[in-house]
Order: C-alpha cells, then sequence, then structure tokens
C-alpha cells in the first residue's frame, strides 16, 4: 500500500501536513505501507513560499490499496486552471478507479473536476460550498460537516479538519486502536456535527490529557477480552480506586465501569457487523464469561438486543 500526497502549487501547507503528520505517527505504531509526494512538475511553491523539490512524478499505474490524498490550494479555483493542475486531473480522470481518495479543504474542487465526485456527496471549505454547488451540480455538497465519506472518497472541510478526517479513516482502515493512540499522541480533539460519521469507541472519551486516565484506556483497549477490577484499573494508573473514580467522572464523565462497558460494548458492535460469530464467541471476544451477561449488557447500552443488532445492519 502506498498513500500518495499529490501536490500543485500554492498547496495549503496545513492541509498537507496535517493528515500527513497522521499518517507518519501511523507509522511509527507499525503500520506497514510507503508515503510518495507527487505531481506533474518535480519543484513547486507551496501557498506561503515553502519550497518542494524532488517530487516524484504521477504514477502510470495504482495498486488497489493505494490512498491518493488531495490536499486544497489557495485560491483553488484559479490554481486549478493551470497546465500543472490539467495534467493532474487528467491523471486522476485515467488513473484512478477505486482507490480510496481523501480531499482535504479545496481539494475537492480538484476531485470534482476530474469527476470523481459525481453522483457523491461531499463537503469543503465554507466559503466554498456555494461555489462548489454552482460549478458541479452533479455533487451534493453538504455544509455543516467536518467531513464526510461517500464510497471510496472521504471529504473533509479544510485545513485542520484534515486531521480529524485523516485520524478517523485510520482507525476504520487499520483498528480503532490504532487511530486512538495517533489522536492521543497528536493530543487532538474530536470535533463532531450531528450528521459527521459515528466516533469508533476506541476515540470517545478521549478529548482529555490526564496521563494515568490514558494509560487505564490504553489498558483496556489493547485486552478488549480481559475483565479488570476498579483495583487492577487504579494499579495501572498509580492512583486509589477513589480517586481514578473522581477522575474519570471529572474528565470523561462516566465511571470507570461503564467506559469498560462501553468499550466492550463498541467492540462487539464491530464484530457483530464484520463477523459471522455466534452471539457466544462476541461474548467471549469481549471479555464475558457468560452469554446471558453480555446479552444484559449489550441490551443495556445499545438499546437492542444482539441479534437485533446484527439484523439491523445486515439489512443495511
Amino acid at each position: 500500500m502506498t498513500i500518495y500526497f499529490v501536490l500543485l502549487a500554492d498547496t495549503l501547507p496545513l492541509d498537507f501536513a496535517g493528515p500527513l503528520q497522521v499518517f507518519l505517527e501511523t507509522k511509527r505504531l507499525g503500520i506497514q505501507f510507503e508515503i510518495k509526494y507527487i505531481s506533474a512538475t518535480t519543484q513547486l511553491n507551496c501557498d506561503g513560499g515553502l519550497q518542494l523539490h524532488n517530487l516524484a512524478p504521477l504514477p502510470t499505474e495504482l495498486a488497489c490499496d493505494d490512498i491518493i490524498v488531495l490536499p486544497g490550494c489557495h485560491d483553488a479555483f484559479c490554481a486549478y486552471t493551470t497546465q500543472d493542475a490539467d495534467k493532474t486531473i487528467q491523471w486522476l480522470k485515467s488513473t484512478v478507479t477505486k482507490q480510496t481518495v481523501l480531499t482535504i479543504c479545496s481539494g475537492s474542487i480538484l476531485a470534482a473536476k476530474a469527476g470523481l465526485l459525481a453522483n457523491k456527496s461531499c463537503t469543503t471549505h465554507y466559503q466554498l460550498i456555494n461555489k462548489m454547488r454552482i460549478a458541479f451540480p452533479n455533487c451534493q455538497v453538504l455544509d455543516n460537516r467536518i467531513f464526510v465519506e461517500d464510497g471510496n472518497i472521504i471529504s473533509s472541510a479544510g485545513i485542520s479538519s484534515g486531521i480529524d478526517m485523516a485520524i478517523y479513516f485510520v482507525s476504520t482502515r487499520f483498528t480503532e486502536h490504532i487511530g486512538a493512540q495517533v489522536a492521543q499522541e497528536m493530543l487532538v480533539y474530536f470535533r463532531r456535527t450531528g450528521q459527521d460519521p459515528q466516533l469508533s469507541s476506541w476515540l470517545q472519551y478521549r478529548n482529555h490529557m490526564h496521563r494515568g486516565i490514558h494509560k487505564v484506556q490504553d489498558l483496556v483497549c489493547s485486552n478488549v477480552d480481559k475483565h479488570y477490577s476498579l483495583a487492577q484499573l487504579a494499579h495501572t494508573a498509580c492512583l486509589s480506586q477513589r480517586q481514578l473514580s473522581r477522575l474519570f467522572s471529572i474528565h470523561l464523565g462516566i465511571t470507570p465501569r461503564e467506559y469498560l462497558q462501553h468499550i466492550k460494548v463498541g467492540h462487539a458492535q464491530q464484530l457483530l457487523k464484520r463477523s459471522n460469530h455466534s452471539i457466544e464467541l462476541v461474548a467471549q471476544h469481549c471479555g464475558y464469561s457468560s452469554s446471558r451477561q453480555f446479552r444484559r449488557v449489550f441490551t443495556q447500552t445499545a438499546h437492542m438486543s444482539p441479534q437485533q443488532f446484527r439484523q439491523l445492519h445486515c439489512d443495511a
């Protein structure tokens, strides 16, 4: 797998650097992929004057699992009329098939010019939404979104929202636990709007900076098939049981037991959607000694039984 950053003159630095940092942190956690910086030209100036040299050429073919990242450009409707931009658009048209495409800010305009967003939902920077709707009437451009996923395209609203989108992508492609570790390393607070894709259980309740609680969360997320007592969790955080409970209440708004239950049910939901495991086997993978206890906890949390949850998502 290769992640290609497609660069043009006047690329916005944070559009490029934000997602790049997410993928660099992901590689440091042991996930194997290459990162390449490609362009229709060997060198260019980003917005603000940052110079990039020795850029690789646009590849003649892509593997099915390759990822294309399209950062935005300053004054996009102008930036995408240059000769290099036209070469890039033609390359996207002729080369990208089913590969995942991530767009940041006005990068969605580049994707739309290449026909990649035809009949798809997407978003872009709020200042460009109306212009994009007029220019590309076959795209459903949504506002008030951090990012939008439709098929093989994930588009983000702009600038720092590319980080949110990249972490979401990492969590869905390489597991929620990897995404949570990257978010923790980058000290990212997850911003959500009501219609964004749901945050996974691993990514929720991470918008704090208390190291002891993060250690407890890491332990729980790395060992979902185990049951931990409050005493064990407190020992991990080097805190008393009372202190741990108080800090969970302050920073997360829930108890350690509720967090443990939240992670186990979240993991169960993924297993129910993505595997054919029996309910009994799902319960074991989530650390429940009894399928009856698992059904009770799952129903209390999800407001439906495991069987109903699986049926709902099989029909979707």
